[in-house]
């Protein structure tokens, strides 16, 4: 059986900023994920696992987050053993991801503003 490999939620935003091929893959119920998730997350459910198996292709690389990091080491194991190549688990889970520092994004200009308003 292929590992996996734990990682904090820098190495997760890095993989995200710097890879095209990277899938994050949200495990909470679907109830807290509508309540809140990171926009680029996948909700991953009962629903949609087989076809993610199926479809996805083993080459990306593949970031698990659950409530606390428990269940995304199963769920990264389990792709793992599907031949998934690149499979991570979030440490901390979405506690953590939360928790996480986030880039001060520079404010647009103010003509920007402008502009935009005038549409």
């Amino acid at each position: 059986m292929k590992a996996f490999a734990r990682i904090g939620v820098e190495q997760a935003e890095a993989l995200l900023a710097e890879k095209d091929n990277v899938m994050l893959l949200d495990l909470r119920a679907a109830r807290d994920y509508c309540q809140g998730h990171d926009p680029r997350a996948i909700h991953l459910s009962d629903l949609n696992l087989r076809t993610l198996l199926k479809i996805t292709p083993k080459q990306v690389h593949l970031i698990f987050c659950c409530y606390h990091g428990k269940a995304s080491q199963d769920m990264a194991r389990l792709f793992a053993g599907f031949g998934f190549a690149h499979c991570y688990s979030l440490d901390g889970g979405y506690e953590a991801w939360q928790a996480r520092p986030r880039l001060q994004r520079q404010p647009h200009s103010a003509s920007l503003r402008q502009s935009a308003a005038a549409c």
